[in-house]
């Protein structure tokens, strides 16, 4: 468990409106910038340092107090709640016990949302805790190994073949609901035939929504740039002509 931080001020927060998951209380499961990844991107700075193997950061029952306890507040001041959403301030995964933890909050009643950069995939506990989500968000910056090590800058143990192929798996054999969710930075991934290729991939996944959006927040690296409308426009475009229009929404409000 985590010490000398007071967590039960950083555990459960919300429930906040969401263009994805309606009105979402937040789960934040482990503590801030702990992850496999130091997007460049990144509203929180950089990863002081990105790790890649699981462990237990907070107690399952201190989690599922808290979120009781926050369900309790919401309702009692008249606010509705659509999922119960693990969207820390790093990679959920990296707890080991999110997958006791879904199972210990599905009594309550509510849909589970688990928000993931999918680094740890490929790992087949990660995939069996995933499952028993409602819906999984998957980020998915780049398909190329260049442009995403550039964009995310992964722990250097991951692969991005075997992280693709675990997408590819866990998009075929999930029960719930998948979506994935792509960030546009000027002059990194913009490239029409980084989208394309992009959309190609996406294109066989069983997903029910590709959202892409631009950074809107101050983000790790000050020379970051959001994409042109102009590639905006042309990437809609693209992903709309190969998955459908109805499944490519973006978030750039």
């Amino acid at each position: 468990m985590l010490t000398g931080v007071r967590a039960e001020n950083i555990i459960a927060f919300g429930p906040v409106p969401s263009r994805r998951l309606g009105r979402s209380l937040g789960i934040n499961n482990i503590p801030a910038k702990t992850c496999t990844y130091s997007c460049i991107y990144c509203q929180l700075g950089r990863t002081a340092e990105t790790c890649n193997k699981r462990r237990r950061f907070y107690e399952p029952e201190l989690i599922f107090r808290q979120v009781k306890e926050k369900i309790e507040q919401s309702r009692a001041a008249g606010e509705s709640i659509d999922y119960l959403a693990f969207v820390p301030d790093g990679e959920p995964t990296l707890d080991v016990n999110l997958g006791q933890e879904i199972e210990m909050l599905k009594p309550l009643g509510f849909k589970i949302a688990v928000l993931t950069n999918a680094s740890l995939i490929d790992d087949a506990e990660v995939e069996s805790d995933l499952a028993t989500a409602d819906l999984v968000s998957l980020k998915i910056d780049a398909v190329s190994e260049d442009v995403w090590r550039q964009v995310n800058r992964p722990h250097r143990s991951l692969d991005l073949h075997s992280l693709l192929e675990g997408i590819r798996e866990f998009a075929r054999d999930f029960k719930g609901q998948v979506i994935s969710e792509t960030m546009l930075i000027d002059g990194v991934n913009d490239r029409h035939e980084e989208i394309r290729n992009l959309g190609e991939y996406l294109s066989n996944l069983r997903l029910s929504k590709a959202y892409v959006a631009i950074p809107t927040r101050p983000p790790a690296e000050n020379w970051i740039r959001a994409a042109s409308d102009y590639t905006i426009n042309l990437a809609y475009q693209t992903l709309s002509g190969l998955l459908g229009s109805n499944k490519v929404e973006f978030l750039i409000g």
